[in-house]
């Protein structure tokens, strides 16, 4: 358990070395802050208690993907990594947010639209498992 804890930290850091990922949780905080903003009334660039959760849920969830540079966007990909409550969240907060990121970071949008287009790639095996 200590080893798994360990890891942590290196694994947030993949946000930080691996463009796709860097970018995904760009847009990701860039959607929270401003749903966050409409619907909860915060000033620009802090988040309530609720969507700050959220969003170090999610970035959690974004660091320990194991498709890593070759991740698909999260519309295509095989595998599920949200909670069910977390799901919902997400489906609102992108709702919301994603036609007005076309405003907010049109480069953002032509990106994600591209990332789209590609097909998911297979899911990863399993990589601590021996046969």
């Amino acid at each position: 358990m200590a080893d798994a804890t360990a890891r942590r930290p290196d694994r947030m850091r993949r946000l930080e070395t691996i463009p796709q990922l860097k970018s995904e949780a760009e847009t990701l905080s860039l959607m929270t802050r401003r749903y966050c903003r409409a619907f909860h009334g915060t000033p620009d660039g802090l988040l309530c208690p609720a969507c700050a959760e959220f969003l170090a849920y999610a970035l959690r969830r974004l660091a320990s993907c194991p498709y890593g540079a070759d991740k698909p966007v999260c519309a295509k990909c095989r595998i599920h990594c949200y909670r069910a409550a977390e799901k919902e969240t997400a489906r609102r907060i992108m709702r919301w947010s994603g036609p007005r990121l076309l405003f907010w970071r049109p480069k953002l949008v032509w990106l994600h639209l591209l990332q789209s287009r590609r097909p998911a790639p297979e899911k990863p095996r399993n990589r601590n498992r021996h046969p």
